[in-house]
């Protein structure tokens, strides 16, 4: 399993990447990780809703919501330059979620 990740980077870093025969494999593993990758921000829904249901972001740290926000940026820049759809959707969706988070953090403390 380690290998095909392996070797999934070093043909996106040597421009390989277009001679990878999709097999039935590597469909259905894009086909997961964008389905994955769709769901998975909204993980952190019951977060925005306690804090805007109860108006209160007690125990809910803005700064630490504030820095995953910003680390996450540049998966989306990574998702653009390499033309992955997968990336660019999940981490988008990331973003909303975060920046949700530290605005009721922020406008509830």
């Amino acid at each position: 399993m380690h290998y095909l990740g392996m070797r999934h980077k070093y043909e996106r870093s040597t421009g390989r990447k277009k001679d990878v025969k999709r097999t039935p494999y590597i469909v259905f593993l894009d086909k997961l990780t964008f389905v994955v990758g769709t769901i998975g921000p909204f993980t952190v829904l019951p977060q925005i809703y306690t804090i805007y249901s109860t108006k209160s972001a007690a125990g809910v740290s803005a700064a630490t919501w504030a820095l995953i926000f910003v680390v996450t940026f540049p998966w989306i820049l990574y998702g653009l330059a390499h033309k992955d759809k997968n990336i660019i959707v999940s981490f988008i969706l990331w973003e909303i979620m975060n920046a949700t988070v530290v605005v009721g953090a922020l406008l509830y403390r």
